[in-house]
């Protein structure tokens, strides 16, 4: 063709077979290393570049997160297990130290039944319920698996009865820690003189009163007056004297202040000689600290 260079002229680019791909240049399609870069004489290499740390470090996030869920499913499935088998319900309550509670009882109070699942139980709740009941000092729970809870609690015993407007029940250690009730005991000495004010100003010092109070029934219990006449009441006065009201008569014995022994004593020689005059008295005043030789006796 004429005025055409063919030189100049537009080379239509080959068409290659549809199973071979063509390459503009060879680094578009492949990932070379970069060539290492001449060092000088002295200088130190080019710290390396880390290969894959993404990579690894997403590996190890889905790997633990992979761990986790398993142990959370296997966490709940035993959990599941455990709260709704029913080899773990409870099938036995065990009562260790009841007295003057029934072991029914005691389980109500504690909210413990059986057929209940025994993880379900919350034992510092039931202890909390049991310590709630007067008798109660003390209370301790425990589980056996598979299907056993045992209580086991420590009560109060009642020694004597305490006169404030209405009686109360009162430890050894001078505790007044219920109103009597029906069922409770009442064959217990009575202790009067004491007033609903004076437990509220001075719990410890009345606790002391009742402590010096028994020790005093102990003493006449032991000994040879409590074989004729029954110690039924101590009156403890304002001013720290003592009167025992003694017998079916209420013979009183006006004991005064401490010690008491030796009044006890006294009193066991002046009944015997009223005995010899077939005499009866109404009281006998063994509180002249003064002349304790000196024994007034009021007669019936």
């Amino acid at each position: 063709m004429s005025g055409v260079n063919p030189t100049n002229r537009r080379v239509a680019k080959p068409q290659l077979p549809p199973d071979v791909m063509e390459l503009a240049d060879a680094e578009d399609a492949f990932e070379t290393e970069p060539e290492e870069p001449e060092l000088e004489e002295g200088s130190a290499p080019p710290p390396k570049r880390p290969r894959g740390a993404l990579f690894r470090a997403l590996q190890g996030i889905t790997g633990f997160a992979l761990v986790a869920g398993v142990s959370v499913s296997v966490a709940y499935a035993a959990r599941h297990y455990v709260t709704h088998s029913p080899r773990f319900a409870v099938t036995d309550i065990e009562i260790v130290g009841a007295k003057s509670r029934t072991p029914e009882t005691v389980a109500a109070e504690a909210g413990v039944a059986k057929a209940q699942n025994i993880f379900a139980v919350d034992l510092d709740e039931a202890r909390t319920r049991l310590s709630q009941d007067p008798w109660v000092r003390e209370a301790t729970l425990a589980r056996r698996l598979p299907g056993t809870v045992i209580i086991q609690i420590a009560e109060r015993e009642a020694v004597a009865l305490v006169a404030l407007g209405d009686l109360y029940l009162s430890t050894r250690s001078g505790e007044i820690f219920k109103r009597i009730e029906p069922g409770d005991p009442s064959d217990l000495p009575i202790i009067t003189g004491i007033t609903p004010e004076a437990v509220a100003d001075d719990r410890e010092g009345v606790a002391q009163s009742i402590r010096r109070a028994l020790d005093l029934a102990g003493d006449y219990e032991h000994g040879p007056l409590a074989q004729r006449a029954r110690l039924q009441e101590i009156h403890l006065a304002r001013d720290g004297s003592t009167t025992l009201i003694v017998g079916k008569n209420a013979l009183q014995l006006n004991l005064g202040d401490p010690p008491f022994r030796r009044k006890l004593d006294q009193a066991v020689r002046v009944l015997a000689e009223l005995d010899r005059r077939g005499a009866r008295a109404d009281a006998i005043m063994l509180d002249n600290d003064a002349r304790p030789e000196r024994v007034v006796v009021r007669m019936r």
